[in-house]
């Protein structure tokens, strides 16, 4: 092969480079802002429970938010705190069972709806990203709203909002809670992610 055609055969290979090959990987930044809550509103009583202790990573073309977005974030299950020591410890053993199921695993993604396909500093995109959730032994398919802010060139930012059904999840609730803890539970996900030196 020509000196030539080689040149032009790589020139080509650049221009038709697949954009994933362009996507730079984020970690979480544990502490610092990034924090995951969820409320419980049964009819007897509302509460949350907060928990700082995050780990995972986000792997995006921030030019080309059009594409598949790779994200891995484990929560530790057993700190979750809802400001009450009974209750955390009833939380723990009886319905997250965080002996058998320490963590909570949300890995995706199929990125939809996104307001802009580029996101710059400065600026905020929201999206739609399916995933897989592993909670209590159980591997759902999820879906959650999304805005993703990039305050830096080196930091993103992700506040995800979603449901969890207790039940799709085999979660119990003994009968002495149907009233106090809410099948539903709002999560939100407060993420902030440093890019990989």
């Amino acid at each position: 092969m020509r000196k030539s055609q080689l040149g032009v055969l790589l020139i080509l290979g650049l221009v038709t480079w697949p954009a994933s090959v362009l996507a730079e990987r984020y970690e979480v930044v544990p502490g610092s802002g990034t924090e995951i809550v969820f409320q419980s509103r049964a009819p007897m009583e509302k509460f949350e429970g907060k928990t700082g202790k995050v780990q995972g990573w986000l792997s995006a073309d921030v030019s080309a938010l059009d594409q598949a977005v790779e994200m891995e974030v484990r929560v530790d299950l057993a700190s979750f705190d809802t400001g009450m020591g009974k209750r955390n410890t009833h939380m723990r053993e009886n319905h997250f069972e965080t002996d058998k199921y320490p963590q909570a695993i949300f890995r995706g993604g199929q990125v939809s709806g996104q307001s802009a396909t580029a996101l710059a500093v400065g600026e905020k995109v929201d999206l739609t990203l399916t995933g897989t959730l592993d909670l209590h032994g159980v591997h759902r398919e999820m879906s959650c709203e999304v805005t993703l802010t990039r305050p830096s060139e080196g930091e993103l930012q992700v506040e995800a909002r979603f449901e969890v059904l207790l039940p799709d999840h085999r979660i119990k609730r003994p009968k002495f809670l149907i009233m106090k803890l809410a099948e539903d539970q709002k999560v939100i996900a407060k993420l902030i992610l440093k890019k990989e030196s």
